[in-house]
């Protein structure tokens, strides 16, 4: 499976199916119709699967649809919050640490431009990152041993 957009796609996939139209979605991302609808045919040729019915501009999540929107949504509203997590947590982000657990893929393909943002917003803040797999994560988490699990 193709990484390299796969992070713009499923939050495409989740909004679309969040706001019910493609077109809401586009809105929501600031995005042209017409590229949502290609991030979500790119997911759907990726995954050799139909995530959504059509039928005009109505849409109709499929079960394979709703499987994914259960694994992904978490990931992708993680992502999409880390920031407002983090601040939750540490208050002043003037110092500190961050230890982040995920696994190999997450790492070598997803978390790159987020943390290189984060760098930049917080330069005086530590970062970590563990590579682990399976359960490891949410243990190291749920130890205090990591701060962020993804």
């Amino acid at each position: 499976m193709k990484t390299c957009n796969l992070l713009k796609e499923l939050r495409a996939f989740c909004i679309t199916k969040q706001e019910g139209s493609m077109s809401k979605a586009s809105e929501v991302l600031f995005a042209s119709q017409p590229t949502i609808s290609l991030q979500i045919k790119t997911l759907e040729e990726q995954l050799k699967v139909k995530l959504f019915e059509r039928h005009g501009p109505k849409l109709t999540i499929t079960t394979e649809g709703e499987i994914l929107y259960s694994i992904v949504q978490p990931l992708v509203m993680g992502i999409d919050h880390i920031e407002d997590t983090f601040k939750a947590q540490y208050g002043d982000l003037s110092s500190g640490h961050l230890t982040i657990t995920a696994e190999e893929s997450t790492i070598l393909y997803t978390l790159p431009k987020v943390i290189q943002e984060f760098v930049k917003q917080y330069p005086a803040i530590r970062l970590k990152v563990d590579n682990v797999s399976g359960d490891d994560g949410y243990k190291m988490l749920m130890s205090d041993n990591a701060d962020l699990c993804i």
